[in-house]
């Protein structure tokens, strides 16, 4: 990998910002030039309008490319010298005109997006010592990993053993593990159980909906029960009033809401909605995606001083669970937060299942 690769890899160019940072636009491509080290060298940097980039030092003195400061070998303290003020100047410009993402492949962080806008799972790095894997959780439990490999590593072998790619690992049907593996990047797991799991590479041979289909499904797998939590959640109730608050509109608009933080209901806790009168029945069932968060969503309402992101996962028509049916599984009333009754978790977890 080349010294622009290796900083530029997961990053992606932001056009706007290149004009101001230096850069003029000649015929398909926006192109760079600086001096360093006394005017003796300049770095050439060009950047084609599909955001691919190349760069190299120029020795003026022998108007010709230097190249040994791609040369790891190289390690004198002159090309040491060059090759520190060559990879400042990148450096600056990764900082001023690129955007940096989680990364590499286009397809990774296009899906990575839509995991965050579809579900708001957060990523987390489970090893310390391979910070570049990556991984998806529902209920504690695994159900995306995603980590740079090269191919010989899923027993490509030939000239593109050597190739590095981006692999997600996911969870299926032990039963439909044979066709699975007849698609293209698709491959039995690597470090994983190859039982029930799969190592997919983000190629682009399959498309983002094929994808998304065994992410969708691997998560399914993973949580199979949506009120399932591996930690053993609460079960919790909640007011909310329709005069103070229109959590119907917000919920036509998006699953994924912050609601002021409500006792002590934590992450993973599954939190039913009391719509007060007019309505008075549970309407909504969420999933505590983070609790205890500091307001600085809302800082104009100074009262509201913690916050919870909840993900909305079932919602009843208002004669499901009215007020009386809930007086008869023990719960009369709805003034604050509070834990459900055995009976009404189990009448929950039906309706949710129906």
């Amino acid at each position: 990998m080349s010294l622009d690769q290796a900083i530029f890899q997961k990053k992606v160019v932001q056009f706007d910002k290149l004009e101001a940072a230096g850069f003029v636009f000649s015929g398909e491509s926006y192109f760079y030039k600086e001096g360093i080290l006394d005017g003796d060298f300049e770095v050439h940097v060009q950047i084609d309008e599909a955001g691919r980039l190349t760069s190299l030092v120029f020795d003026k003195d022998l108007e010709e490319e230097y190249t040994a400061v791609q040369v790891p070998s190289a390690i004198g303290p002159f090309v040491g010298q060059v090759r520190e003020a060559y990879l400042a100047v990148l450096n600056r410009l990764a900082a001023t005109c690129f955007e940096a993402l989680p990364f590499a492949k286009e397809q990774t962080n296009r899906l990575a997006r839509r995991i965050h806008n579809e579900w708001g799972d957060p990523m987390d790095h489970p090893f310390e010592k391979h910070p570049d894997y990556a991984s998806y959780r529902i209920g504690g439990k695994w159900y995306a990993l995603i980590f740079p490999l090269k191919l010989g590593k899923l027993g490509v072998i030939g000239d593109r053993a050597e190739e590095q790619v981006e692999v997600v690992n996911l969870k299926v049907q032990p039963g439909d593990m044979q066709d699975l593996l007849s698609l293209p990047s698709i491959y039995p797991s690597y470090h994983m159980s190859k039982k029930s799991w799969i190592s997919l590479v983000l190629d682009e041979r399959l498309t983002d909906e094929e994808v998304w289909e065994l992410i969708t499904k691997s998560r399914q797998l993973a949580n199979p029960n949506p009120l399932a939590n591996g930690e053993g959640p609460d079960f919790w109730v909640i007011p909310a009033n329709p005069k103070v608050y229109d959590i119907d509109s917000e919920f036509a608009q998006t699953k994924i809401v912050y609601w002021t933080q409500k006792g002590k209901i934590q992450k993973g806790d599954l939190v039913a909605m009391y719509i007060t009168a007019p309505v008075q029945a549970i309407r909504y069932v969420c999933r505590c995606l983070e609790s205890e968060i500091d307001n600085t969503i809302y800082p104009n309402e100074s009262p509201v001083k913690k916050l919870m992101k909840v993900e909305l996962i079932a919602q009843f028509s208002d004669d499901i669970l009215p007020r009386e049916k809930m007086k008869e599984l023990g719960v009369r009333a709805v003034r604050g937060p509070r834990r459900m009754t055995k009976e009404l978790i189990a009448v929950v977890k039906e309706a949710m299942l129906g």
